[in-house]
């Protein structure tokens, strides 16, 4: 668990964690390999959020830092 999502932990209820780790588990960015990594799992949340902006993210597969769009992925959340 990154800094952010252990500040996140101590500050709000266990039922707001469950659910900003839900949602942020369906926004990911595709690496150049091809690869999708979720929000949550870069470390980051992303909670009651729109749009799709783009930020640095690093690859779970290759362990490249890359330069990408965030998008909503309801099917990740299925997928782990």
């Amino acid at each position: 668990m990154s800094f952010v999502q252990s500040l996140a932990k101590r500050l709000f209820p266990a039922s707001w964690m469950t659910a900003m780790e839900e949602e942020s588990r369906t926004w990911a960015m595709r690496c150049p390999c091809g690869v999708y990594t979720s929000i949550w799992e870069m470390g980051g949340i992303r909670y009651k959020a729109s749009g799709q902006p783009h930020r640095y993210g690093r690859c779970r597969e290759c362990g490249k830092t890359f330069w990408g769009q965030l998008e909503h992925r309801a099917d990740l959340l299925s997928r782990e």
